[in-house]
């Protein structure tokens, strides 16, 4: 795991922030909010643009979570960051009770009174996490709100920095082993044994070896950030900026996918629904909005790359040592 320990923020700001946010926290109706560390992705490691968490609050780790409540405020680590977190976040204004779930909902029953609302955004957190938090806050009469726009992005502004955009890069067959028509095609053959119509891809790393494609738009990860999906039949469809195609990128990707606009992924998902399609997603791994696009369409199921691309052919081990 690569790991700097450099603090991305001011903890002396958080203050300001915090008061901004608590602003909009009432203009939501919200008695709390949701600030996790992961992206759309539900990476562990993610582009400046997702440091929310760490402009928030000054927290530069890998893992964690901030709630902000209208009078209260935590951040909570794993054990790794029990000192991290102590020493680049402000004290005075966040508490550090610990990362169990027990001891969110602990906190979170304990701040928040029935009737209250926690807000999240529906891209950050993944179909299971909302599903579990939902059971977990039920008795107590705490409910949980998507918010149509990320809180803190509207107070970070203009200072956020862009999404990036770092070229799609081949990856060539003396290293991949395997050509992406084949890995499709083998896809869709577990789709088709499960009676599935179509799978979403919403992590960078399936998407990228399926593809047999790279990037750098993570530091220290070589991958391109995208969504995919992949039906039973037919081509399936690569949602990636299109600043990110380079001539040879578009060339190697020439016949093997449609390439579409991440602006278009919502539409496409819709009609898929609409089709009474069924609609394979990874519940652990995709984030809430899927879920609730697709209705009735969803059909929870592992994302299928994984179990194939963890074993290796002879060139991947070979690339390897």
């Amino acid at each position: 795991m690569f790991q700097t320990f450099s603090v991305g923020s001011d903890p002396s700001l958080a203050h300001e922030r915090v008061k901004r946010l608590r602003a909009l926290l009432g203009e939501a109706d919200l008695a709390a909010l949701l600030v996790p560390r992961g992206d759309e992705h539900q990476g562990e490691y993610v582009a400046p643009s997702s440091e929310r968490l760490c402009w928030l609050t000054s927290f530069s780790g890998s893992a964690g979570l901030a709630v902000i409540a209208k009078r209260q405020a935590a951040v909570f680590v794993d054990g790794r960051y029990t000192v991290q977190v102590q020493a680049e976040c402000d004290a005075e204004l966040f508490e550090f009770p610990g990362l169990a779930r027990a001891t969110l909902m602990t906190w979170l029953t304990s701040k928040l009174k029935r009737g209250d609302t926690l807000g999240f955004d529906p891209w950050l957190h993944t179909v299971g996490e909302i599903k579990r938090l939902e059971e977990a806050l039920r008795p107590a009469g705490i409910k949980l709100k998507a918010t149509p726009r990320n809180l803190v992005d509207r107070i970070w502004g203009k200072e956020r920095p862009k999404p990036p955009l770092e070229p799609v890069l081949p990856h060539a067959m003396k290293y991949a082993g395997r050509a992406a028509d084949i890995k499709i095609a083998t896809v869709q053959k577990k789709l088709k044994d499960a009676g599935q119509d179509a799978v979403i891809l919403t992590n960078p790393d399936s998407i990228c070896w399926l593809f047999n494609i790279r990037g750098r738009d993570v530091a220290h990860n070589p991958i391109t950030l995208a969504f995919a999906i992949l039906p039973v039949q037919g081509k399936p469809e690569l949602f990636v900026a299109d600043e990110k195609l380079t001539r040879e990128a578009r060339s190697h990707l020439d016949g093997v996918v449609r390439l579409a606009a991440p602006d278009a992924l919502k539409e496409r998902v819709a009609s898929l629904r609409k089709a009474g399609k069924r609609v394979r997603l990874d519940p652990e791994r995709a984030a809430w909005w899927f879920g609730r696009a697709l209705g009735k369409s969803f059909t929870a199921g592992g994302d299928p790359i994984i179990p194939l691309k963890a074993v290796k052919n002879a060139a991947e081990i070979k690339g390897a040592g």
